[in-house]
């Protein structure tokens, strides 16, 4: 599966359509506090011990927070240039539709849970 065509459907949502016919929407907030880079992941694993703790830049995500550039890394993935400098993270196809929040995805998710 990958994409055919993407687009920015509003300032704050990116549209995604795939080959199989699907069309996801992502909040541009939810794509950027999911970025898969090591930095980032280890960021959102990082104990909590000190829940007054400072956040670095990199952990603040920004209310204008936009897509400024996307680019197709191969045949498996996408890196996305955001406006607050960040650009490190490459999300492939699969995990992409993993963090799809359509109904069908979701719904076939919970299916694959149980």
């Amino acid at each position: 599966m990958a994409p055919t065509n993407i687009t920015k459907k509003d300032s704050a949502t990116l549209q995604i359509e795939w080959d199989d016919g699907h069309t996801s929407i992502y909040e541009l907030k939810l794509l950027r506090r999911s970025c898969p880079c090591a930095t980032c992941r280890e960021a959102r694993s990082a104990p909590t011990a000190n829940p007054l703790r400072i956040l670095s830049p990199s952990e603040v995500i920004a209310s204008n927070l936009d897509v400024t550039q996307a680019e197709v890394v191969g045949r498996y993935a996408i890196s996305f240039q955001w406006n607050d400098g960040h650009n490190t993270g490459i999300y492939s196809f699969d995990f992409l539709r993993e963090l799809c929040q359509c109904e069908v995805c979701q719904s076939a998710k919970s299916v694959h849970k149980k």
